[in-house]
């Protein structure tokens, strides 16, 4: 069995949250999650922080640099055909610039500020967000 660890930046600006729609097909496979709305970040390479992940992530797959504070999020779960535990972390993160979201095509088709979960009413939505995100009932 291994262990896979995932980060994330969930990041906030002036009252919005940067969420990107995951391809269809990645690098020729089915992604995971095709044509869902996620946020930014991917897997931690060998010898790298979650931390650097979830800021390399961030700026491939969108073109922001960004600044991390706080662990929002972590779960775990196994995925037995791939006899593998995948640990998520989400950073709470803001914008360092103001530079052009350009999305990496093979990873992301389009993205949205958006401020709550329902502006996406009847769209896929990865299920992890629905804990981050507020709803506008909550605020």
């Amino acid at each position: 069995m291994s262990v896979r660890l995932i980060a994330h930046a969930l990041i906030q600006h002036q009252q919005a949250y940067l969420i990107l729609k995951r391809s269809t097909i990645k690098r020729g496979q089915e992604n995971v999650y095709p044509a869902f709305w996620d946020i930014p970040g991917g897997g931690v390479e060998q010898g790298e922080l979650p931390q650097a992940a979830a800021l390399r992530e961030t700026l491939e797959e969108c073109n922001q640099h960004i600044v991390l504070s706080t662990i929002l999020h972590e779960d775990s779960q196994f995925d037995a055909e791939k006899q593998t535990v995948f640990t998520r972390l989400v950073y709470a993160a803001h914008l360092s610039d103001q530079a052009p979201i350009i999305l990496d095509p093979e990873e992301h088709t389009d993205f949205r500020w958006i401020q709550s979960l329902e502006e996406l009413e009847g769209e896929p939505i990865v299920p992890y967000l629905y804990q981050l995100i507020p709803s506008s009932h909550n605020r």
